[in-house]
């Protein structure tokens, strides 16, 4: 059997023979070489010869892959509109044209007598156009994710930037350190994209994008050593056959070293060689005795480690290749659970070589990526981006022929209930059970998702009024019994509203409106109940009417008053500062909950009425505090919507209730700083001249980026408590804590956690180094007569 030593490469094999022209010259050169320095300089020189070779040794999967990517551009441009995506393709074609360019002068020209600056060259050239590719490829990802809200967009970009950055690896292995760079050119971009993106969760996503281009890292390091060793042990066979043997025996450790499995057959499909890789992958070894290809499929199916189907593709692609001489890419998921990525290339001596990858994490990886994009952490539902996509894919569906599809929009009754007074903990265990419960009421191929804290929307296809009727009382049904959580019984009723399509709406959009002023209706109807969407439930709007007149009534009639809820300094135990929370006392409604007045407000001028109200009580109660404790106060951003009368009154308020101004501290929500970021800034900026400080609130769960922490330059920050409160149990949320911390010892401003309820979490807290918590374990929101008392206690206790 002739020997011969192989390179694979995913879209390339160089097949050196002992008996192929190349190798007979390489002998002939033997005598004409000099030995000595020269001698090995002459093999290093033709090792850089062969490894930038392997970078041109597929043109048509440089092209292919290249193709893919602009396809990816232009269809985000088709699909989100955005004329940047259409300028990235145009870019990207140009820079294709000029590799193509590179790749067909040197297939031209001749290499044999070419120096290490000629090869040099050919190699910087070529790196240049892939890299070139690779930035265009990462800044359609940023602008995938960081410039439009589409989630078909993002996740093709996310997808692709994962499988170009897997090619990378594969083709640009001779090149490390070209690699390396090439997958931060599109990693880098995709993750700061994910980074200011305005969705949630995706920060997590850019972790798992780290670990997977370290694990690209590792890996192309390792293909490279393979690569190299193969590559001396070319250049000496050709320097001189008598230490053949020896390169042989180099080769055989490299083949033992590759993480891919590889074997070679011949004409007749008698295997010629096989890596230890691929005995392991297909439970095979050269001592079995199965030589032909046939005998290796079938030991593999005996040792299931192929099904009998599987077998069978697999030698299709074999003789089809062989027929054809085309490479052929399979990928197939084993008996065992394994996913396997096969490349059959034909051979030089017409026969074929099978390159077979374990991408089992890798595909693990992506899936993860992926879920985590469409998934509900909590509940395992579908979350808001990913009703979105099905929400605006009713419209077309019902253009197409869909006939009927019915929506219900379920909200728990009183859920906040729990979480007030037994906690976010114990009232995540009680949604978790809530979601099971509702996923077992409806349809396998219904669809669900957690449309917010408490909510949950099911589209049912295919459903009338009656069978979204039915549906409904199923998940009443469902929610009747009691919860269970450790030696608690929670009774947890729920409101739905259903609204069917088309007779209620033409598209998603409108028919979760409908959905939502059924819910409405069945709220205000004593909640526990089912509505179906009628015309008529307009008249909710008046209700919602109704309550922003009482409220203007309300605060001429002094309804309203602010409670604080102390700010304390963890490793003292002393207050620092308090926060004013408002509160709306209705003479025949009784206490009225701000997450229902204050968004009807904000739907209306009411809000800087109101806004202003709370500014002016507490600046007054301000002055009744010690001087060393300041007050934080929210502002809306509907407010922040008009900074002439925002800064006016503000300034106003300081000279009438003679209020020391650098006590008083604006807390702003992450929403404010994507309104209008400009006109945010200059508003922050005269405010700050009047001497008030700034904080952000519930950073994390919106839309915020680390970025925005250096561009607002904000006193304080506020970790949420999903993130604050879990620290001691959560190593991703530990992470993030400690992370801010980090970047306010940087940048300077102070971290308060928020949300604390026992002395656990705020033990926790305090070992991420943050130095202020706010939380039920330190104190309830009280009026300021209690607040006031509760510092002349302290100072009396100080004095005894």
């Amino acid at each position: 059997m002739v020997r011969r030593m192989e390179l694979t490469r995913r879209g390339r094999v160089v097949s050196i023979s002992a008996g192929s022209p190349l190798a007979s010259k390489a002998l002939d050169e033997r005598e004409s070489r000099p030995s000595g320095p020269q001698a090995r300089r002459s093999v290093a020189a033709e090792r850089e010869s062969i490894l930038v070779g392997s970078l041109f040794s597929s043109p048509a999967s440089i092209i292919i892959s290249n193709a893919v990517g602009i396809l990816v551009m232009l269809f985000s441009w088709f699909w989100s509109g955005d004329n940047a995506f259409y300028t990235i393709s145009a870019l990207s074609i140009v820079v294709l044209l000029g590799r193509l360019a590179t790749i067909v002068r040197y297939r031209l020209a001749c290499h044999d007598e070419e120096d290490h600056r000629a090869v040099r060259r050919w190699e910087i050239e070529f790196q240049i156009g892939a890299t070139l590719f690779a930035i265009l490829q990462g800044v359609c990802c940023y602008q995938a994710i960081g410039a439009t809200d589409i989630a078909a967009v993002q996740i093709l970009n996310v997808i692709a930037a994962v499988a170009f950055a897997s090619g990378y690896v594969a083709r640009n292995a001779a090149r490390p350190k070209y690699v390396i760079v090439q997958v931060l050119c599109l990693c880098m971009p995709l993750m700061l994209g994910l980074e200011h993106s305005n969705q949630p969760y995706y920060r997590t996503i850019a972790v798992f994008i780290v670990l997977y281009m370290m694990t690209n890292f590792v890996i192309v390091l390792s293909l490279n050593r393979n690569l190299r060793a193969l590559a001396d042990a070319t250049a000496q066979a050709r320097e001189n056959e008598a230490s053949s043997r020896k390169h042989a025996d180099q080769a055989h450790l490299a083949l033992r070293s590759m993480t891919h499995g590889l074997v070679s057959f011949d004409e007749t499909l008698s295997r010629e060689l096989q890596n230890e890789r691929h005995g392991e992958l297909y439970g095979v070894h050269l001592e079995t005795g199965d030589e032909s290809l046939d005998g290796m499929l079938e030991s593999a199916v005996r040792g299931r480690r192929l099904s009998r189907s599987d077998a069978t593709l697999i030698r299709q692609d074999v003789h089809r290749t062989l027929k054809k001489q085309l490479a052929t890419t399979r990928e197939l998921t084993t008996p065992d659970g394994k996913t396997l990525l096969l490349h059959v290339e034909p051979t030089e001596a017409s026969g074929a070589l099978i390159v077979t990858e374990d991408i089992t994490e890798r595909k693990q990886t992506q899936q993860k990526i992926e879920t985590m994009a469409r998934t509900d952490p909590l509940t395992g539902m579908s979350n808001r981006h990913e009703l979105d996509r099905m929400l605006a894919s009713i419209g077309p569906g019902f253009k197409e022929g869909i006939g009927s599809v019915a929506i219900l929009y379920i909200d728990l009754d009183d859920f906040k209930t729990i979480n007030d007074t037994l906690g976010h903990a114990t009232g995540d265990k009680v949604l978790v059970a809530i979601a099971e419960r509702i996923r077992s009421a409806v349809r396998i191929s219904d669809f669900l998702a957690r449309f917010g804290g408490d909510e949950f929307v099911a589209i049912i296809p295919t459903a009338d009024a009656s069978a979204s009727l039915a549906t409904a009382e199923r998940v009443m049904q469902a929610l009747a019994p009691p919860i269970l959580i450790g030696d608690r019984k929670f009774s947890i009723s729920a409101s739905i509203g259903a609204a069917v399509g088309p007779s209620h709406g033409s598209d998603g959009a409108t028919l979760m409106t409908a959905a939502d002023l059924a819910l409405y209706e069945s709220k205000s109807t004593g909640k526990s109940r089912v509505s179906l969407f009628k015309p008529e439930m307009a008249a909710s709007f008046r209700r919602r009417t109704e309550l922003e007149r009482e409220m203007r009534e309300g605060l001429a009639a002094e309804q309203f008053e602010l409670h604080y809820q102390p700010i304390v300094e963890i490793a003292s135990g002393r207050i620092v500062s308090a926060e004013a929370l408002l509160r709306w006392n209705h003479p025949v409604k009784g206490r009225i909950s701000p997450a229902e007045f204050i968004p009807i407000a904000e739907r209306s001028d009411l809000i800087s009425d109101l806004g202003e109200w709370v500014l002016r009580r507490a600046a007054g109660d301000l002055v009744r505090l010690p001087a060393d404790v300041s007050m934080s106060v929210n502002v809306s951003p509907m407010q922040f919507r008009q900074p002439r009368r925002l800064v006016s009154a503000i300034r106003q308020i300081l000279e009438e209730e003679n209020a020391p101004a650098e006590r008083l501290e604006l807390e702003l929500t992450e929403s404010v700083l994507v309104d209008d970021p400009e006109q945010t800034l200059e508003t922050m900026r005269e405010l700050r001249s009047l001497g008030l400080r700034f904080s952000l609130d519930d950073f994390g769960t919106g839309y915020a980026s680390i970025g925005y922490l250096a561009t607002y330059s904000f006193d304080k920050v506020k970790i949420d408590r999903s993130f604050a409160s879990v620290v001691g149990e959560n190593e991703a949320s530990r992470s993030v804590v400690e992370l801010v911390q980090h970047l306010a010892d940087r940048i300077g401003f102070t971290v308060v956690a928020e949300g604390l309820e026992d002395e656990a979490q705020v033990a926790a807290i305090a070992a991420t180094g943050i130095p202020l918590a706010q939380g039920y374990f330190f104190g309830w929101p009280e009026p300021i007569d209690k607040l006031e008392a509760r510092f002349a206690d302290l100072a009396e206790c100080h004095s005894a």
